[in-house]
């Protein structure tokens, strides 16, 4: 009826003055008229006879609800779920509408539907409000890894700043933490004096396992593809592992949200020292049932870095990472796999590999390089090739007592190759291929009340190291098989607000199958034939070829009190005895190790090292003044140290040689941190620490404990900008003044006369200050509100200087001046 009203009025307007019509006399009313009368019909013209059928399920086990409402928003139709949880919607027209769903305990969920003929759909609510609620604080909130132990955790901004430089760097931002570096381009973290297998690094539940022996071994992990960074100092997590008692550093990617979502992050990084790049991108798709799927992926590539007065030849690096999670979350009950790929190549200082004695004496003695080349983006020999693969699958579940069981399953593969200076049709061929494999099962069961808390596991590993044959040269680590097994429990106890207490002890079981071959000059030499005799299953032109088994069973424990004192301070004091089993490459290393250009000696008599170490700290986290003033102290009994002995004259040339050996060792010192808010505009922040550390009877020093080093930050921000801040920093680092005496005397021919020489190799450089300045713009003004810029000056005043902790500060010294810029856009 209506429809025929339109047209009649419709053609009695288009009549009405045919004979004269034009545009100007028609009348603007009789146009808005037509208009609207186009819209009612077009409206009216719809059939709207389409129905909309669903079902209504609980998200964490599918289970049916009933009595829910399903209303079509700016509409009166309101239907209500069957027993099954099934809804009909009828008479409904083709276009986008909006359901909402509700039901008692339930969160409200709001569901945009495009309909264009009759469909059934399935919708997912989260029925158990108390459970979802617990599970997005713990997932939100900054998480303690310890009962009593204090957890650090990087903030974003902190995160962005290094995230194209390594995860050492961003962790040198915290008291307590050195690099221990292998030139410009590898870095491992150092926590109170201790590096190595004494640091226990933890990527989602799993510990990375990529021959971290090696001083010059580098985590081959991308820490951007991680939301949290937190490390607690001393073996304070046995739930990760028991034989770190420097510290534990824990990386881990937060649950999305339950929601259809699509978010990201990017981040592009340019830097001035090196003439590099790097680009880093993360992508997070989430649904309204619990899927969601990651990814990440990271490409740095930069050119010879410089010092203040020439290039460092051959340092550049190529880096390509990519990872991705696929996964479910049901708030009760979680799964996901995930894998990464992480490639990197890094260039080694040429002028680090030395053919003779004279070379070395002359390289340690010289102010320069013996190699400057000119600037390049390609990487030659001496360099690394690492790739590491990780693949993992993971599932737990929740149930109604408050507990959760926990089940993770993974496999690693790390292939680490290194190239030497090599000549003919070995140019091209790596002297050092080793591949390790890893396979790791974790099932742990949480239980969690108010004033208390339990946490119980058991582990199971094996791990098979294979060493290339083809590569020409002597194998520096021998093919091994390791299998490991144990268990875990901790338990938290909180009896009032201001009392926590905590104790936990993990053991393990650890079989060792090794085969190695022995040189015959080393076996005299050592005089191995006493206790290695009985292992000896062949022999091979000059060599001895032995197979042995070594079992060591090793137990943690760690005790920890926590005191609440007034409103602001807070107090902790933990107890640490760990046992770790010593490494293969501590007791069988044995030839050159090409990219520290040293020979390195094994010790296979080694016992596990055993450590006792106490942490203290104390904390005021309220007010405009905060501080943490923490000592420790530990004592090594079987400590395992590394260190000059001598040098070794080969067919190669002449190299200095490094041998294992345990002491009994000391190791004290306190980090100190405070933030002093002097104004709404000016902050000061301050980190520094002491370490020193020695054998206990003789007193001598212990090799490559960090000197007094000192960050101090002036931040200023405004409120007028609140998207602008800045901070100027200086680091202190003061000549270590206590260090073992590993000098040698060597004789050369030096202007066709033999020469005596001293060769020092102990005394560590000067000390240094370095002036850093930063700038900050959030949410940047010109282009959207998702964009940020940063500017860091790093040496801003390009200082000349050298790390004590640098393998190869013999050779040249360390980076100049480097400017970086940083965009950030959030997806």
């Amino acid at each position: 009826m209506l429809k025929n009203e339109f047209f009649k009025v419709f053609f009695k307007l288009l009549i009405t003055n045919s004979n004269n019509f034009n545009i100007k006399s028609f009348n603007k009313n009789k146009i808005a008229a037509i208009i609207c009368l186009l819209a009612v019909i077009f409206c009216y013209s719809q059939k709207c006879d389409l129905e909309f059928e669903g079902q209504i399920l609980d998200l964490h086990d599918n289970s049916p609800i009933g009595q829910a409402t399903i209303k079509v928003v700016n509409s009166d139709q309101t239907v209500f779920s069957d027993d099954e949880g099934f809804f009909r919607l009828k008479n409904l027209c083709p276009e986008n509408i909006l359901l909402k769903i509700s039901h008692l305990n339930c969160k409200d969920l709001f569901q945009e539907v495009n309909l264009k003929k009759s469909v059934f759909r399935k919708f997912y609510t989260e029925h158990h409000i108390e459970s979802l609620n617990e599970v997005i604080v713990e997932g939100s909130r900054i998480r303690e890894l310890s009962s009593s132990a204090k957890t650090y955790l990087l903030s974003d901004l902190q995160k962005d700043k290094y995230s194209g430089r390594g995860l050492a760097k961003a962790l040198e931002q915290i008291s307590g933490v050195n690099i221990l570096t292998t030139g410009n381009g590898i870095a491992k973290p150092m926590i109170h004096g201790m590096f190595g297998s004494r640091v226990g690094i933890i990527y989602d539940g799993i510990q990375i396992e990529n021959q971290q022996w090696g001083q010059d071994h580098a985590p081959n992990i991308d820490q951007n593809a991680f939301d949290e960074i937190r490390l607690v100092k001393g073996a304070g997590v046995l739930k990760y592992s028991g034989d770190t008692p420097g510290g534990i550093i824990v990386l881990e990617k937060k649950l999305p949200l339950i929601n259809d979502s699509l978010y990201g992050k990017s981040i592009l990084n340019g830097y001035s020292n090196g003439r590099g790049m790097n680009f880093i991108s993360s992508w997070t798709k989430s649904f309204s049932n619990g899927n969601y799927f990651k990814v990440q992926g990271t490409i740095k590539r930069s050119g010879d870095f410089s010092s203040p007065n020439y290039i460092l030849s051959n340092t550049g690096t190529n880096e390509k990472n990519i990872s991705f999670t696929v996964g479910k979350n049901k708030i009760l009950s979680q799964w996901k796999t995930d894998f990464s790929y992480f490639s990197q190549e890094i260039g080694i200082l040429r002028s680090s590999h030395v053919g003779n004695v004279n070379d070395l004496v002359f390289a340690i003695e010289s102010n320069n390089p013996t190699v400057i080349n000119p600037f390049d983006y390609k990487v030659n020999s001496p360099k690394q090739i690492n790739k590491h693969h990780t693949a993992s699958i993971q599932y737990s579940k929740r149930n109604s007592s408050n507990g959760k069981l926990n089940t993770e399953f993974s496999w690693q593969r790390n292939n680490r190759k290194e190239y030497d200076v090599r000549r003919g049709d070995l140019k091209y061929k790596p002297a050092i291929d080793l591949t390790l494999n890893t396979y790791d099962l974790i099932s742990n069961y949480t239980w969690e009340k108010s004033n208390w808390s339990l946490d119980s596991g058991v582990f199971f590993q094996i791990q098979d190291n294979q060493s290339d044959p083809e590569t020409g040269t002597r194998r520096l680590i021998p093919d091994y098989l390791k299998t490991e097994l144990g268990s875990y429990f901790t338990v938290s106890l909180i009896p009032s607000n201001s009392l926590g207490l905590a104790f936990g002890f993990r053991f393990g079981h650890q079989n060792n199958h090794i085969k190695k071959y022995y040189k015959n000059k080393r076996w005299e030499e050592e005089n191995y034939d006493e206790m290695l005799a009985p292992f000896v299953i062949n022999e091979v032109l000059n060599q001895k070829l032995i197979e042995q088994r070594l079992i060591f069973n090793n137990l943690s424990i760690n005790t920890g009190v926590k005191l609440s004192l007034l409103e602001e301070y807070k107090l902790s004091l933990n107890l640490f005895h760990t046992e770790r089993a010593p490494d293969i490459a501590e007791m069988f290393s044995d030839g050159l190790h090409h990219s520290l250009a040293t020979i390195e000696y094994g010790n296979p008599f080694l016992k596990s090292e055993t450590i006792q170490k106490l942490v203290l700290d104390f904390e005021k986290d309220i007010g405009n003044f905060k501080f943490n003033f923490s000592p420790h102290y530990s004592i090594g009994h079987n400590y395992i140290i590394i260190e000059p002995t001598g040098i070794e004259y080969t067919i190669r040339g002449a190299f200095p040689v490094w041998e294992y050996r345990d002491v009994s060792s000391v190791i004290r010192g306190f980090d100190f941190d405070f933030n002093l808010k002097l104004n709404k505009n000016f902050t000061v922040r301050s980190t520094s620490s002491w370490i020193q550390g020695y054998e206990r009877k003789s007193k001598t020093p212990l090799i490559n404990i960090p000197p007094f080093t000192s960050t101090n930050y002036i931040q200023f921000s405004t409120p007028k900008f609140k998207s602008f801040s800045m901070a100027v920093s200086n680091r202190i680092t003061l000549s270590q003044n206590q260090f073992p005496n590993h000098n040698f005397e060597t004789s050369f021919i030096e202007y066709g006369k033999r020469v005596d020489r001293i060769v020092d190799i102990s005394t560590p450089p000067k000390g240094y200050h370095l002036l850093g300045m930063e700038l900050h713009w959030g949410a940047y003004p010109f282009f959207s509100d998702k964009i940020s810029i940063s500017i860091i000056f790093e040496n801003l005043l390009d200082t000349s200087y050298r790390n004590y902790l640098n393998r190869l500060r013999f050779y040249a010294d360390e980076l100049g001046r480097n400017i970086m810029l940083q965009i950030k856009i959030n997806h």
